[in-house]
């Protein structure tokens, strides 16, 4: 064996040695986390008064609170929140398991977004929730395939990979109970529709009457097909909103899109639109009428010896949309706008 090659593993050796040695010191040097257990193990749904979501420059961006166990969103004038998401974040976070340990140097944080969200260029978002003790507050950084986080403790130098997957919406309307009403096709009667000077009125004779007719329109007016005016069946079915703000009768006061739906079963919706700019927002009375109702008996069940079907409460249901939809404007989407309030000219036959 040549000197040079006895040199040669020499250094081999003592650079083996001195990474064993590195190592072994590093298990004794003080960790930010631990690897393989949960984050959170103290966070209780019944213990949180609030839960804050903040994002880059340090810019409070929802804040959700909890009253009379409804979940409400602050940044939405107190409108309810969807509580099978926000019960979804605070499972995430309170199953919060670490995966892998990162890094603890603050100039690598902006590549997996978990940089103090006072930074204007942040990229992930803070959770803080109130009220529980001790508090917990966490950044939640990228995604990691779509089961894990990048997170960190804010004030804490050490960063984890960590399960399940985090996502922080920090944008209020996303928060929303987005369901306004939902009146299946089969349900709808009537439909009384007026756009500015014209009005016109769809409606179906009885329960077994497949389309809708044109009974009220002005003179020579008449549907291009038979079911050209079904779309009032569908209108109200799942009604859902993009956003919501405090009703303003001022805003809608000059408006004239009006349409009203009744359905065989008693229960009316008036439904005002406006207008502005790209997007279209409606307000809605409901209420209980008996005499239509019993106008429209349901018919005796096929098998007199069938089990009876459960009936909706309808005046319940009209009375709790009153008194939920009274005090807000609802954003729908522009197609749905324009079924709500749709044309004449766009159902009836071209001259």
């Amino acid at each position: 064996m040549t000197e040079r090659r006895v040199y040669l593993l020499i250094g081999v050796a003592l650079a083996v040695i001195a990474a064993a040695l590195w190592i072994a010191s590093q298990r004794h040097l003080p960790r930010d986390v631990d690897v393989g257990v949960k984050m959170f193990p103290q966070l209780k749904t019944s213990d949180i008064k609030a839960i804050e979501i903040t994002r880059a420059g340090g810019k409070r961006s929802v804040t959700l609170e909890i009253s009379s166990n409804e979940w409400t969103i602050k940044e939405r004038a107190g409108y309810p929140a969807d509580a099978s998401r926000v019960r979804g974040l605070v499972l995430a976070v309170a199953g919060l398991t670490t995966v892998e340990e990162k890094t603890a140097d603050v100039k690598n944080y902006p590549s997996i977004g978990v940089e103090d969200i006072s930074a204007p260029t942040a990229i992930g978002t803070q959770i803080d929730f109130i009220g529980v003790t001790p508090p917990v507050s966490l950044i939640v950084g990228r995604g990691s395939g779509s089961k894990a986080s990048f997170v960190r403790r804010p004030g804490s130098a050490g960063s984890v990979l960590a399960s399940p997957q985090v996502f922080a919406d920090p944008e209020p309307k996303n928060w929303l109970q987005r369901s306004i009403v939902d009146i299946s096709s089969d349900r709808v009667q009537e439909a009384r529709v007026s756009i500015g000077k014209v009005s016109y009125v769809l409606t179906r004779k009885d329960r077994g009457q497949t389309n809708f007719t044109l009974s009220a329109a002005p003179r020579g007016k008449a549907l291009a097909s038979e079911g050209a005016g079904n779309f009032a069946g569908s209108a109200l079915a799942g009604l859902e909103l993009d956003d919501v703000k405090k009703f303003d009768a001022a805003e809608f006061g000059t408006s004239q899109d009006k349409a009203e739906f009744r359905s065989f079963d008693g229960w009316v919706v008036s439904l005002t639109g406006h207008r502005d700019g790209e997007r279209n927002w409606i307000h809605l009375d409901s209420r209980y009428e008996e005499a239509l109702a019993k106008a429209f008996p349901l018919p005796p069940p096929a098998d007199p010896k069938a089990a009876p079907v459960a009936k909706p409460d309808v005046r319940k249901d009209a009375q709790a949309l009153a008194a939920r939809a009274a005090e807000w404007a609802y954003e729908v989407p522009k197609y749905k706008y324009d079924a709500l309030f749709k044309p004449l000219d766009e159902i009836a036959k071209k001259p």
